[in-house]
């Protein structure tokens, strides 16, 4: 459970980092994916010495392969949508949709994973997810317009490869499924884009590289997550990010936190409780 709260705080520190390069600082689109992505991918390589298992044999099957590059081609259109998405909406409005993402993917590994279907965690899940998304969709609204529309396609297809993602993880540990994700990726924007990858000032390329080290501790976590706790469970305990989030804001920014955040914040923390230790 600990690591896939490091995983949401990952999240955060990766969205703020994306918003300043993409926003603030105006890099392109197509400059800036292939950057992340190669240097997601030299981030993650640190670790493959250790922790990067795959088993080739049931790789080289047709069903892996097919999985494999399913995962690639959701993950290629999922992270340009949501590139344009973080650089031309705000960030709350953005925020206010990629929160529904834990719902989704819950209620999809339900559907089309049958070891998910233990109403234990559906329900629990399901409760934490809404108590959030509730608290948000009431402090604020989301004006829905053509990127929003893209950013709520970039949310589903996160959830499904969410769901591909832990059929993979059968064959491969989180490290080198997360190695291979990245390089492929990272191959294919270079190749399509053709971008000029330095030519960024260098607080945005810094920027870039904070945001590849937040990105590899929230997913190769999350990947953790997935493989040991479940889906449903792994993304129950992501809805906490959030409330760590608006905490810290408080705190650092002495932002006013309304009552109805602690109260979604105690249900989040009692499913969390609930699902681990009474259940």
């Amino acid at each position: 459970m600990f690591e896939v709260i490091i995983a949401s705080i990952g999240y955060a520190g990766g969205v703020v980092a994306d918003k300043l390069v993409l926003s603030k600082y105006r890099v392109p689109v197509k400059r800036f994916i292939p950057l992340i992505f190669v240097w997601l991918s030299i981030v993650t390589a640190v670790f493959l010495s250790r922790w990067g298992h795959i088993d080739y044999e049931l790789m080289k099957t047709t069903r892996y392969i097919i999985l494999f590059v399913t995962m690639i081609a959701v993950a290629c259109t999922w992270n340009v949508l949501y590139s344009e998405g973080i650089q031309k909406e705000d960030l709350h409005e953005f925020e206010l949709i990629m929160l529904l993402s834990p719902l989704a993917t819950i209620m999809l590994a339900t559907i089309f994973l049958p070891a998910e279907r233990d109403w234990g965690i559906f329900v629990p899940g399901v409760i934490a997810s809404s108590a959030l998304i509730a608290t948000r969709f009431r402090k604020h609204h989301v004006t829905i317009g053509r990127t929003a529309w893209r950013t709520i396609l970039a949310m589903l297809l996160i959830s499904i490869e969410s769901i591909i993602i832990k059929e993979l993880l059968a064959v491969m540990s989180p490290v080198a499924l997360y190695f291979v994700r990245t390089a492929t990726i990272a191959i294919v924007f270079v190749i399509l884009y053709r971008p000029k990858l330095f030519a960024l000032p260098g607080m945005a390329y810094a920027l870039t590289i904070v945001s590849a080290i937040f990105g590899v501790v929230q997913m190769v976590l999350k990947f953790y997550g997935f493989q040991n706790l479940g889906v449903t469970e792994t993304m129950m305990i992501l809805v906490l990010g959030p409330f760590l989030v608006y905490g810290a804001s408080a705190i650092i920014m002495k932002e006013k936190i309304f009552k109805r955040d602690i109260f979604a914040a105690l249900v989040v923390v009692l499913c969390i409780l609930y699902v681990e230790f009474w259940r």
